[in-house]
């Protein structure tokens, strides 16, 4: 599957770390944007890592600071036969996925 993946973190350890985690998957295209190519067993490994990451950050956090952190994952091929041709999924609070099937042009 091909993904484009944004990323808004706002502690810098944690920022690191999924700059770090994105350099081993695919290239950076702008300085929080990367694009993968990688198949749906590798795309749960990495959610499931980066998962980690927002989760220790959260725990960094004090309780005066807001949790804004968040990360998109803008599917652009199928990932198995059957799926929906595109979707948009994503880690952190509030994120809700979002299913298109339609071409989306970014």
């Amino acid at each position: 599957m091909y993904l484009t993946v944004t990323y808004d973190i706002t502690l810098t350890k944690a920022r690191n770390k999924i700059v770090n985690l994105l350099d081993s998957y695919g290239f950076r295209v702008q300085k929080s944007v990367y694009e993968i190519q990688l198949n749906s067993k590798q795309f749960k490994i990495l959610k499931k890592q980066m998962n980690r990451i927002l989760k220790w950050a959260k725990k960094q956090y004090s309780e005066e600071h807001e949790n804004i952190d968040g990360i998109t994952f803008y599917i652009l091929s199928k990932i198995w036969e059957g799926s929906v041709d595109g979707r948009i999924d994503g880690l952190g609070e509030g994120f809700e996925s979002v299913y298109f099937d339609d071409v989306l042009i970014m």
